[in-house]
Protein backbone atom coordinates (compact mmCIF):
# COMPACT_ATOMS: atom_id res chain seq x y z
CA UNK A 1 0.00 0.00 0.00
CA UNK A 2 1.40 3.38 -1.03
CA UNK A 3 1.90 6.00 1.78
CA UNK A 4 -0.14 9.64 1.43
CA UNK A 5 3.17 11.26 0.50
CA UNK A 6 3.66 8.59 -2.47
CA UNK A 7 0.38 8.85 -3.44
CA UNK A 8 0.39 12.76 -3.43
CA UNK A 9 3.35 12.76 -5.49
CA UNK A 10 1.78 10.38 -7.60
CA UNK A 11 -0.85 13.09 -8.47
CA UNK A 12 1.39 15.70 -8.63
CA UNK A 13 3.70 14.01 -11.15
CA UNK A 14 0.52 13.21 -13.46
CA UNK A 15 -0.69 16.99 -13.56
CA UNK A 16 2.86 17.46 -14.41
CA UNK A 17 3.09 14.79 -17.08
CA UNK A 18 -0.65 16.15 -18.72
CA UNK A 19 0.52 19.23 -18.71
CA UNK A 20 3.58 19.13 -21.12
CA UNK A 21 5.84 19.68 -17.77
CA UNK A 22 4.52 22.00 -15.34
CA UNK A 23 0.96 22.26 -13.32
CA UNK A 24 -0.24 25.06 -10.92
CA UNK A 25 -2.75 23.50 -8.07
CA UNK A 26 -4.03 25.33 -4.96
CA UNK A 27 -2.96 23.63 -2.20
CA UNK A 28 -6.49 23.45 0.01
CA UNK A 29 -8.48 22.51 -3.26
CA UNK A 30 -5.86 19.49 -3.57
CA UNK A 31 -6.02 18.86 -0.04
CA UNK A 32 -10.00 18.41 -0.02
CA UNK A 33 -9.89 16.42 -3.21
CA UNK A 34 -7.13 13.75 -1.49
CA UNK A 35 -8.90 13.91 2.03
CA UNK A 36 -5.54 15.10 3.31
CA UNK A 37 -4.38 18.17 5.22
CA UNK A 38 -2.57 20.73 3.92
CA UNK A 39 0.39 20.83 5.30
CA UNK A 40 1.00 16.90 3.86
CA UNK A 41 0.61 18.56 0.35
CA UNK A 42 3.88 21.33 1.69
CA UNK A 43 5.32 18.39 2.70
CA UNK A 44 5.50 16.68 -0.49
CA UNK A 45 6.59 19.58 -1.98
CA UNK A 46 9.24 20.42 0.07
CA UNK A 47 10.93 16.88 0.27
CA UNK A 48 9.84 15.42 -3.88
CA UNK A 49 10.17 18.65 -6.01
CA UNK A 50 12.91 20.25 -5.38
CA UNK A 51 15.48 21.96 -7.63
CA UNK A 52 17.77 18.97 -7.17
CA UNK A 53 15.44 16.34 -7.79
CA UNK A 54 14.66 18.77 -11.41
CA UNK A 55 11.98 20.71 -10.21
CA UNK A 56 11.55 24.51 -9.68
CA UNK A 57 8.22 25.58 -7.27
CA UNK A 58 6.99 28.73 -7.27
CA UNK A 59 3.86 29.51 -4.35
CA UNK A 60 1.64 32.59 -3.99
CA UNK A 61 0.12 33.06 -0.88
CA UNK A 62 -3.10 34.97 0.12
CA UNK A 63 -7.12 34.25 -0.75
CA UNK A 64 -6.16 33.44 -4.86
CA UNK A 65 -2.88 31.27 -3.97
CA UNK A 66 -1.03 28.87 -5.57
CA UNK A 67 1.91 26.67 -6.30
CA UNK A 68 3.15 26.33 -9.83
CA UNK A 69 5.62 23.50 -9.97
CA UNK A 70 7.86 22.68 -13.32
CA UNK A 71 10.13 20.63 -14.37
CA UNK A 72 13.42 22.52 -14.97
CA UNK A 73 14.56 21.44 -18.78
CA UNK A 74 18.23 20.34 -19.07
CA UNK A 75 20.06 20.55 -22.61
CA UNK A 76 21.37 17.20 -21.77
CA UNK A 77 22.67 14.59 -19.28
CA UNK A 78 26.17 16.44 -18.41
CA UNK A 79 24.37 19.80 -17.39
CA UNK A 80 21.75 18.23 -15.50
CA UNK A 81 24.43 16.19 -13.50
CA UNK A 82 26.73 19.35 -13.18
CA UNK A 83 23.51 21.48 -11.55
CA UNK A 84 23.20 18.38 -9.07
CA UNK A 85 26.96 18.73 -8.21
CA UNK A 86 26.85 22.59 -8.40
CA UNK A 87 23.99 22.74 -5.88
CA UNK A 88 24.82 19.46 -3.59
CA UNK A 89 25.03 20.17 0.05
CA UNK A 90 28.22 19.33 1.57
CA UNK A 91 26.92 16.78 4.01
CA UNK A 92 24.34 14.27 2.39
CA UNK A 93 22.41 11.49 4.48
CA UNK A 94 21.90 8.07 3.19
CA UNK A 95 18.00 8.81 2.53
CA UNK A 96 18.65 11.80 0.71
CA UNK A 97 21.15 10.41 -1.16
CA UNK A 98 18.24 7.62 -1.78
CA UNK A 99 15.84 10.20 -3.26
CA UNK A 100 18.20 12.05 -5.38
CA UNK A 101 19.72 8.74 -7.54
CA UNK A 102 16.24 8.02 -7.73
CA UNK A 103 15.26 11.13 -8.94
CA UNK A 104 17.91 10.61 -11.50
CA UNK A 105 16.99 6.93 -12.50
CA UNK A 106 13.60 8.41 -12.81
CA UNK A 107 15.15 11.25 -15.13
CA UNK A 108 16.84 8.39 -17.20
CA UNK A 109 19.82 10.29 -16.58
CA UNK A 110 21.66 7.31 -15.27
CA UNK A 111 20.72 3.76 -15.40
CA UNK A 112 19.23 1.02 -12.87
CA UNK A 113 22.28 -0.72 -12.45
CA UNK A 114 24.75 2.48 -11.90
CA UNK A 115 21.84 4.00 -9.35
CA UNK A 116 22.09 0.51 -7.63
CA UNK A 117 25.64 0.80 -7.68
CA UNK A 118 26.00 4.57 -6.17
CA UNK A 119 23.59 3.87 -3.58
CA UNK A 120 24.90 0.68 -2.06
CA UNK A 121 28.43 2.12 -2.64
CA UNK A 122 27.17 5.10 -0.55
CA UNK A 123 25.33 3.23 2.04
CA UNK A 124 25.77 3.61 5.72
CA UNK A 125 26.84 0.44 5.78
CA UNK A 126 29.55 1.45 3.40
CA UNK A 127 30.72 4.22 5.19
CA UNK A 128 30.15 2.65 8.72
CA UNK A 129 34.13 2.74 9.40
CA UNK A 130 33.20 6.76 10.10
CA UNK A 131 31.04 8.24 12.50
CA UNK A 132 28.40 11.12 11.41
CA UNK A 133 28.67 14.01 10.74
CA UNK A 134 32.02 13.02 8.93
CA UNK A 135 30.38 9.99 7.28
CA UNK A 136 27.82 12.28 5.57
CA UNK A 137 30.29 14.90 4.20
CA UNK A 138 32.70 12.21 2.98
CA UNK A 139 29.39 10.62 1.13
CA UNK A 140 28.27 13.95 -0.30
CA UNK A 141 32.03 14.42 -1.38
CA UNK A 142 32.43 10.77 -2.95
CA UNK A 143 28.78 11.13 -4.81
CA UNK A 144 29.93 14.82 -6.18
CA UNK A 145 33.24 12.76 -7.69
CA UNK A 146 30.84 9.86 -9.01
CA UNK A 147 28.38 12.86 -10.64
CA UNK A 148 31.16 14.44 -11.98
CA UNK A 149 32.83 11.59 -13.81
CA UNK A 150 29.52 10.53 -15.25
CA UNK A 151 29.19 13.79 -16.62
CA UNK A 152 32.34 13.85 -18.18
CA UNK A 153 31.47 10.78 -20.27
CA UNK A 154 27.97 12.37 -21.43
CA UNK A 155 25.87 11.58 -18.82
CA UNK A 156 23.87 8.66 -19.06
CA UNK A 157 25.53 5.31 -18.07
Amino acid sequence: MKSISDRIEEVILNLIEEQDGSCQIVRNVMADKMKVTPSQITYVLSTRFTYEQGFLVESRRGGSGFVRIKRVPYSDASDYLMQIVRSMPESLTQHDLYILVTGMKNDDVVADGVARIIISALSNRSLARLSNPLRDEVRSDICKTILTCLAAQGGRA
